[in-house]
Order: C-alpha cells, then structure tokens, then sequence
C-alpha cells in the first residue's frame, strides 16, 4: 500500500491536479457537463434509453458539484442564479431518468451551453 501512495505521489496525475487553478477545473467541469447533455439527447434520439440515462445521471452529479462550489454568501445575484439554472438542470436530468420525460433535457443543454460560452469569456483572475 505505501509503494502505491509513493507512486502515486510521483505520478503526473497527481502534479497535474495539483498546478490545475480553480477556473480550469470549473471550466473543465462545464465542458463535461454540456457534453454529457448533448449526449444524453443524441443517444436518446437513437433510442439508446440506458445509455442516454447513464449520460443524464452523469451530468447531474457535475450540475450537483458545480452548484455545491457556488459562494452563495458572497457571490450576490450571479451566484443565485447560477444556482437556480444548476437546479434546473439537475431537475431535467432527475426528470428523465425516472420518467423518460425529455422536454427539459433540450433546455438544460442550452443552460448549461450558455453558462459555458459565459465562463469562457470571463478571465481567470476574476473567476
């Protein structure tokens, strides 16, 4: 177990996390959000249920992380209404996986869509 640890601590996976800033793992977390919403809607036209389902939970548990590090003490009104849209999507997302209700999913991809071209416009030092 120890050697495993030691590897580990030398592993470029670990300095990777490490130099990473919090814009770029925000920015990489919206990334893989709207891609797994777009996903989850091109595998449910191809009636691939389960696996537009596995996409949809997917991008809930990332809609569910990036509303848990909003400061929503101190973030003031974009910090409310980025919750708001995160529990839209996470409301479409729960929506289709336990009653294959698709209506929300198109507008949770263009939320998250949205809140993606915004934060690759902001500069990292203000994020």
């Amino acid at each position: 177990m120890r050697k495993q640890i030691n590897e580990y601590k030398k592993s470029n996976i670990r300095q990777k996390s490490n130099t990473k800033d919090s814009y770029d793992v925000i920015n990489e977390l919206l990334r893989e959000l709207n891609s797994r919403l777009k996903k989850s809607l091109i595998l449910m036209e191809k009636q691939s249920i389960d696996k537009a389902k596995e996409n949809a939970k997917k991008a809930q548990n990332i809609a569910f992380a990036l509303q848990n590090c909003l400061d929503v003490k101190n973030g003031g009104e974009i910090a409310e209404n980025l919750n708001f849209l995160y529990r839209h999507i996470r409301f479409a997302t729960q929506s289709y996986i336990e009653k294959e209700k698709s209506d929300l999913l198109s507008s949770a991809h263009f939320v998250s869509n949205e809140i993606l071209e915004g934060w690759k416009g902001m500069n990292s030092a203000v994020a």
